[in-house]
């Protein structure tokens, strides 16, 4: 969710997150709420209700949806010991919090009847178990530019771990900040929003648990190409609006994925040459074929409207 208007902004107010119009939280920690991921821990203050008056209380917030289907906000607060439950043994539990495993998967009947699966994972911040249902996930299309199969998507939304052709390994993980682990600290989602492909860059992604994964040193052809494609979608998005924070900030990490690119032994000269960071457009000069010619800039707006984000 990039969109403000998407989030329970009342139930945002309540808790103090959002006063007098402005939010309270760091800024990444607004972004992560605006992509439908965890926050980090931040400290709620002041929470008054008929009989529960808490001065601070660190926790982490997601917006989920509510039962009546719209945006609501969930807050998991940091307890001191690991959280029970009711589905797994004792053994199960320890093996979650040990790091032994990512998260397990359970079958259960709902209270119509219905075999559902639930995937639990340990929350290590906050001491809890977070579970999830398969059947909510949204499966990536491409990841670092390599088309997903079926069986794929599926071990994605099973938070099984899913392996490119590239070496590149990654699993679901919605305790991790970024919503996502893997041997890489980079990934480039490409991702189906509103009929149409867009483009999304990860970094600092955190690595993979329950199992020992080095983290891979070079960038691949499709990693390469895909964050073409991730640039030219945010400079089109600043092109249309230059006061996009969100938009900035990713080409700020945009540049940052350049110069390491840029600086990578492992690549050939004529790659790290392609990567040079004064290649990206400084859209708000005249010295950008934008700026140049205005004309050219709607009309290729026009043209790649369905695929921003």
């Amino acid at each position: 969710m990039r969109n403000q208007n998407v989030l329970p902004m009342k139930d945002l107010e309540i808790f103090g997150v959002v006063k007098d119009g402005k939010f309270t939280i760091p800024e990444k920690e607004i972004h992560a709420l605006k992509n439908g991921k965890m926050t980090d821990i931040v400290e709620l203050k002041d929470l008054k209700g008929k009989d529960v008056q808490v001065d601070k209380l660190p926790a982490r917030l997601s917006i989920v949806r509510g039962e009546d289907g719209k945006p609501a906000l969930r807050i998991d607060p940091v307890y001191r010991e690991a959280r029970a439950h009711p589905n797994l043994s004792e053994s199960e539990r320890n093996q979650l919090v040990k790091k032994e495993l990512a998260n397990l998967k359970k079958s259960y009947v709902d209270k119509e009847g219905n075999f559902q699966s639930e995937i639990i994972e340990y929350d290590h911040r906050t001491k809890q178990f977070l579970s999830y249902n398969p059947r909510d996930i949204k499966a990536p299309q491409e990841v670092n530019g390599e088309k997903l199969s079926p069986q794929q998507k599926k071990k994605y939304k099973e938070g099984d771990t899913v392996q490119l052709a590239d070496g590149t390994e990654f699993q679901l993980s919605p305790s991790a900040p970024k919503g996502i682990r893997s041997n890489n600290r980079g990934l480039i989602l490409s991702v189906l929003i509103d009929g149409g492909l867009s483009y999304l860059l990860i970094t600092g992604v955190e690595k993979m648990l329950g199992k020992k994964s080095q983290e891979e040193k070079s960038f691949s052809e499709g990693y390469l190409q895909a964050i073409k494609e991730v640039q030219k979608q945010v400079e089109r998005r600043i092109s249309k609006n230059p006061n996009d924070k969100d938009a900035v900030r990713d080409l700020n990490n945009i540049k940052e994925e350049y110069s390491k690119i840029s600086a990578d032994p492992n690549l050939p000269k004529e790659v790290r040459d392609d990567f040079d960071i004064n290649k990206i457009k400084r859209l708000n000069s005249i010295d950008s074929e934008e700026g140049k010619n205005p004309k050219m800039r709607n009309r290729e707006q026009d043209n790649d409207q369905e695929r921003d984000i």
